[in-house]
């Protein structure tokens, strides 16, 4: 069987089967992909739900966004969906995903000191992009020191774009000479937006034949970037669009699991994971199919894997990016006395769950 390729509107049936077994990866995956193709929030909700009560971090601040799109479509619950919204970000902030950590600073419901703290929780992170969210806050804040401070650590850091924001700001504070020395290496540099602060700059300083000749830059370079800005592209199909390789492979489980702790003493787990990659390509099929599995199930983009034993009635759910703890911990399973207590006699499925540091065993 060839390893299906998720597109939108059309989820994959084994990311479906290791959702429904109860594997983090899948149901993180399988909401986000539900999520962006418009397939409806309650059932992107449900996984990742799931996935964010499981500890993965990144679910918790996908349901965010999702609990806020119900705010905003004034779901019934739109008061609760937005509490809700602002705690899974929370949540995932504290436990240092760097994205909630940003949303943090402009969530809605949240005092400004709160914001403030999450911002500069975000500078410290290395997100430069905070910097300026924590000026734009200082100035709400009325604090204009402070909003000066944050555009000039952006500007040191090369975010050189704000560099209109601060002449605007020293403008409103009459320090004109400072804003003309800020604002002009942006509009000598090409900048639009840059020429023509700098020509309200002059014009307040009283040089109206400068400022004209700033002024017909600024259209010069306006109409230059909306050339070539061009027409609005929507990007890839989505039709086309990959979120997720796996790969469903009939095998004896027992020995699958004895190769895989064989490469894993070989070079600290590395090859254990190739073994999982190599898995899931050769499932694809010959051609340019494989050649996209090859590069979908790189490190950075990992591919699920799942191993069935029809005989044994076991199946191990495994990602190409497994952990050495969760590579380690297989390894210590016993299989025979797995299969001899199984709840039922009937079908094990085996998931690895990184909040708890353990495989599930999931009988049904």
């Amino acid at each position: 069987m060839a390893a299906p390729r998720m597109v939108w509107g059309e989820p994959d049936p084994n990311l479906e089967l290791a959702a429904e077994a109860g594997d983090v990866g899948a149901m993180k995956a399988l909401g986000k992909h539900l999520y962006e193709s418009h397939a409806g929030l309650e059932h992107a909700e449900r996984w990742l739900l799931a996935a964010a009560e499981a500890g993965d971090h990144e679910a918790m601040y996908r349901l965010s966004r999702v609990c806020w799109d119900l705010a905003v479509n004034r779901h019934p619950n739109g008061n609760a969906d937005e509490a809700r919204s602002a705690d899974w970000c929370r949540r995932a902030a504290q436990a240092g995903w760097p994205e909630a950590v940003r949303a943090m600073g402009w969530t809605r419901g949240l005092s400004a000191d709160e914001r403030e703290f999450w911002l500069r929780c975000a500078v410290e992170g290395g997100d430069l992009w905070a910097m300026t969210s924590l000026a734009e806050l200082a100035k709400k804040r009325k604090r204009l020191d402070d909003a000066e401070h944050w555009y000039r650590m952006a500007i040191a850091h090369g975010v050189s774009y704000v560099r209109t924001d601060l002449a605007y700001l020293l403008t409103r504070q009459g320090r004109l000479s400072e804003a003309e020395e800020c604002v002009r290496p942006e509009a000598e540099a090409g900048s639009a937006r840059g020429a023509w602060q700098l020509a309200d700059v002059l014009k307040e300083l009283g040089r109206m034949q400068e400022a004209s000749a700033w002024r017909e830059t600024y259209e010069v370079l306006r109409a230059r970037e909306i050339e070539e800005s061009g027409p609005l592209r929507l990007g890839t199909s989505p039709e086309l669009a990959t979120v997720v390789v796996t790969a469903l492979v009939t095998t004896a489980v027992v020995p699958f699991v004895q190769a895989l702790v064989a490469k894993a003493a070989e070079d600290a787990y590395g090859q254990a994971r190739g073994l999982v990659r190599r898995m899931l390509r050769r499932n694809g099929e010959p051609g340019p199919a494989v050649e996209a599995l090859e590069e979908s199930t790189r490190d950075d983009e990992p591919g699920l894997l799942i191993a069935d034993d029809t005989e044994a009635g076991i199946t191990l759910f495994v990602w190409s990016n497994a952990s050495d703890e969760a590579l380690r911990a297989l390894s210590s399973l016993d299989m025979d006395e797995l299969t001899a207590r199984r709840p039922d006699q009937g079908r094990v499925r085996l998931v690895w769950h990184p909040a708890t540091g353990r495989w599930h065993i999931r009988g049904e």
